[in-house]
């Protein structure tokens, strides 16, 4: 039997298809990176990897997919609920090491939202189409459809809030930061208002006045662009260096590149003026565009003008900072681990093998150490 497909569904399905297939992969990829296990990294990883499943979803209705093949239609890969709260918990874990025990209500709607599509996702087609149906259900997709752009302008709000209650550290590079999640939150806030009229449109009379207009295709490039919105940015997230993108004020006569000693001046004002070493971002790439220098030019630096390759002088700071900090007494307020994020480190098992090689005990005999003699 042969199975024709319509102009208009196949321009759906190459359109959805590259949002789908980038936002997973981008997914996928800070998923499998095992020197960056800080949650920010998973957070944006599960915000990638569900916007991709939630466009697939609309792929298979809005191109007719699910109706040619009904036992796709209402299967468990729409997470339309889950996008929003992933994105404020993602821009509260950038400046925060642990999320709050509270966070877990976020997960309360998007829990209920699965639980849904997974109780009727592998039923029967006849139940399917039953349930579709039945008033209450449609009711509750009409809702459903609704709820998506309220929770992308609630949401988005609060992480604005976030940012405005946290307080400016001063730092170059940490305005960067906000600077950047900003025009997140901006672009999730255009996608919301978007969203919000395609459900109004579609739940109206207003669909019938404007049969002509290809609302299929366009509510599929709107939510493409959103989950390539997002693929960008976890680009940006795997790729640091297109995040940080000022350059540090240095009160150092201008630097002659070819003069070791001279980049050797400005690389401790940027550890000690500019404190960059407590981004837990920087990688050589990104230091060496500080510096203004490559990254060979830049090892080389390091390792004649300080005696240490990236890591070592890198961490040898971090182990410092955390020194200092527990010398003041910060352990008493904060936990271990926090203090070790705040100091630029990115997991606790990384910051515990890097402590013990330098220093040949662990923290918490070093919290001990200090405090007996204290």
């Amino acid at each position: 039997m042969e199975i024709t497909i319509p102009v208009l569904s196949l321009v759906i399905i190459a359109v959805g298809s590259v949002g789908v297939t980038v936002s997973v992969f981008m997914g996928l990829l800070l998923f499998s990176q095992k020197d960056k296990r800080h949650i920010s990294t998973s957070l944006l990883a599960g915000l990638l990897f569900l916007s991709g499943l939630t466009l697939l979803n609309d792929v298979l209705v809005t191109s007719g997919i699910s109706n040619r093949i009904q036992q796709l239609y209402f299967i468990p890969i729409y997470y339309s609920l889950s996008i929003a709260p992933l994105f404020y918990l993602f821009v509260k874990s950038k400046f925060k090491y642990q999320l709050d025990k509270s966070d877990a209500l976020h997960a309360i709607l998007p829990i209920v939202q699965a639980m849904v599509y997974f109780s009727i996702g592998f039923r029967s087609v006849e139940f399917k189409s039953m349930l579709y149906g039945n008033d209450a259900f449609r009711m509750y997709l009409e809702v459903e459809s609704f709820l998506f752009p309220i929770s992308l302008v609630g949401y988005t709000l609060l992480a604005l809030s976030f940012f405005k209650r946290k307080s400016d550290s001063g730092l170059f590079w940490a305005k960067d930061i906000k600077r950047w999640l900003k025009k997140f939150a901006a672009g999730m806030l255009l996608i919301a208002v978007m969203e919000f009229c395609f459900s109004l449109m579609e739940y109206s009379d207003l669909s019938g006045q404007l049969s002509g207009f290809p609302f299929r295709l366009t509510h599929t490039f709107t939510l493409s662009t959103f989950v390539f919105w997002i693929a960008i940015n976890g680009f940006k997230q795997y790729y640091p260096l297109q995040i940080f993108t000022s350059k540090p004020a240095q009160d150092a006569p201008l630097i002659d590149e070819k003069e070791l000693s001279d980049l050797v001046v400005k690389l401790k004002l940027l550890m000690t003026q500019d404190k960059v070493y407590l981004n837990p971002d920087l990688n050589l790439e990104l230091l060496s565009s500080y510096l203004g220098i490559s990254e060979k030019r830049c090892s080389y630096v390091l390792n004649k003008g300080v005696n240490a390759n990236f890591n070592q002088y890198i961490n040898n700071l971090r182990i410092e900072a955390f020194k200092e900090r527990v010398r003041q007494g910060q352990n008493k307020t904060y936990t271990l681990t926090s203090i070790a994020y705040e100091c630029g480190f990115v997991s606790k098992s990384t910051f515990n093998r890097v402590f013990k090689s330098n220093c040949g005990i662990t923290p918490s005999e070093f919290v001990k150490l200090t405090q007996d003699s204290a």
